[in-house]
């Protein structure tokens, strides 16, 4: 196999390590090549992801389709399929490199922004689409959902998180939790200025368009915190299900409700959830 390495350094993952992770896989007759986002993609059957969250997102934007394996050096990790322990991802990279796992897809939203009715921008997402300002004021925002006009929301923004992405910020926002496996978008509108407003769900075969009809400030459509679009009055949004999946590797029958109560430390006590930021 060729394995490509995407490399999120931190006090957890010396420089030793790193050379200890790619003398295994060249050990076992496969070849090893550290990666960077601005070089161009070789022939690869398999990226691992050393880092949190955030770093898989930046390499399934990266690599596409290809099957990626997540070791968290980060804080939750809801991605990654085990914390980072050396001895540990070695027994893991063995299990890949002879083909012992699954593979587990994972929808991708695609946004397309248009502007006087051209195409002007457009990008995709794994974890959530994000239309706010760049600081905090008021924007109008005209939702749709399959075609069917919903409301103008006033509020500091709004997210449409896939159920991927829904232990992200749309949690945070008052989004519900939703199991990956399910076809589920999640519309949440941050800090609504209307109260009876809530986080809303929708089939991921509906499309859901957002229209701008004011903002005070710089407004941004950001997919997955890491590409960002400015809009513009009367900009309409228009997203829909991806094409294109994001394979993650998965080593365990470990189950999403045991894995979210694993995360967010909810079997554990009070006191022991004190790191859960």
């Amino acid at each position: 196999m060729k394995v490509g390495i995407v490399l999120n350094h931190s006090q957890r993952l010396t420089t030793s390590a790193v050379e200890t992770v790619i003398s295994h896989i060249e050990r076992l007759g496969s070849s090893a090549e550290l990666l960077k986002f601005d070089n161009p993609l070789s022939e690869l059957d398999v990226v691992l992801s050393f880092g949190g969250d955030g770093t898989v997102l930046g390499t399934a934007r990266y690599v596409g389709e290809l099957p990626i394996f997540g070791i968290n050096t980060g804080h939750l990790g809801f991605l990654t399929g085990i914390e980072y322990n050396l001895p540990k991802v070695i027994e893991a990279i063995s299990l890949i490199l002879n083909s012992q796992f699954t593979i587990d897809k994972r929808k991708r939203l695609e946004a397309r922004v248009y502007r006087k009715e051209k195409n002007v921008a457009d990008c995709t997402a794994l974890n959530d689409i994000v239309v706010k300002g760049a600081i905090a004021k008021l924007v109008r925002l005209r939702t749709y959902i399959g075609g069917d006009y919903v409301g103008k929301f006033p509020a500091d923004g709004i997210i449409i998180s896939t159920a991927t992405g829904s232990t992200g910020y749309s949690i945070s926002a008052g989004g519900a939790i939703i199991p990956p496996d399910l076809e589920i978008n999640v519309i949440t509108p941050i800090c609504s200025h209307l109260l009876n407003v809530r986080s809303m769900i929708a089939c991921n075969n509906k499309e859901i368009k957002i229209v701008v009809e004011s903002y005070q400030k710089e407004l941004l459509l950001s997919a997955d915190g890491q590409v960002d679009i400015e809009l513009e009055t009367n900009d309409c949004i228009v997203i829909n299900k991806a094409p294109m999946v994001t394979n993650l590797i998965r080593l365990n029958n470990e189950t999403f409700y045991q894995l979210l109560s694993r995360k967010m430390k909810w079997d554990k006590d009070e006191k022991d959830r004190s790191d859960l930021t």
